[in-house]
């Protein structure tokens, strides 16, 4: 598992994706807020996190996986004595661990270039949060691989994953002035409730990151299943 990890690890460090998706674009933007004096809300500014996040973890790794899938990888997988929860834990940490580095970075410059006046433990409280997010949706890009037959529906199905999960969380909107459908669905919106943690973060209420913690770990362990649950179905 640890060679799984450091090998994924190594790979990872290398990918183009990864550096324009999750290091340059959102860097880019937010110099660019900065630089024009653009006024941003906080959800926005730390939604741009959490679109960072998605991209890489989400959509690159949905790419990634499906190619292997094509290739047989994971066929080959179902004869050795590695196993399937082993591979998705590799996959995931690895993943993970640069997503949380990367956007420990992120907020760290955030913080420095629009003066929110976070304490280092605050930032440090994000980087759980970072954690969870980051792997939820790497868990999600695993099972978004196992639904389209070609690149170009892989692409489509992405993003119509990606928008509604935007547009129904604070990231954009205030959701007190939306229909009362899309405040139900934020509820059970992943993106909705890493907001509402870093909301927490900002005003210092424990309760209120607690319960995004625990909620987080309950998506995370959903979707460890149904990614888990698609192998097995497509290798069927």
């Amino acid at each position: 598992m640890s060679n799984i990890i450091r090998i994924s690890l190594n790979k990872n460090v290398k990918d183009i994706y990864l550096l324009f998706w999750s290091i340059f674009l959102p860097l880019a933007v937010l110099i660019g807020l900065s630089y024009f004096n653009i006024g941003i809300s906080d959800n926005t500014l730390f939604g741009i996190l959490t679109i960072s996040i998605f991209f890489y973890c989400c959509t690159t790794n949905s790419f990634s996986v499906f190619a292997q899938r094509k290739r047989g990888v994971f066929d080959l997988l179902t004869i050795t004595p590695f196993s399937l929860w082993k591979y998705l834990s590799s996959i995931t940490l690895s993943q993970t661990i640069i997503a949380c580095i990367v956007s420990t970075i992120l907020v760290t410059i955030e913080n420095s270039l629009f003066n929110i006046g976070m304490s280092v433990l605050q930032i440090v409280l994000f980087i759980p949060l970072f954690f969870l997010g980051s792997a939820i949706f790497t868990l999600l890009g695993f099972c978004l691989s196992a639904i389209p037959k070609n690149e170009g529906q892989l692409s489509i199905t992405s993003n119509l994953v990606m928008i509604p999960l935007l547009l129904c969380s604070s990231v954009f909107l205030n959701l007190s002035n939306t229909p009362k459908l899309v405040q139900w669905i934020s509820w059970i919106n992943p993106v909705e409730w890493l907001q509402n943690g870093y909301r927490s973060v900002i005003s210092s209420s424990l309760p209120s990151y607690l319960i995004s913690i625990v909620v987080l770990l309950i998506f995370l362990a959903v979707f460890l299943v149904i990614s888990k649950k698609s192998f097995q179905t497509k290798e069927k």
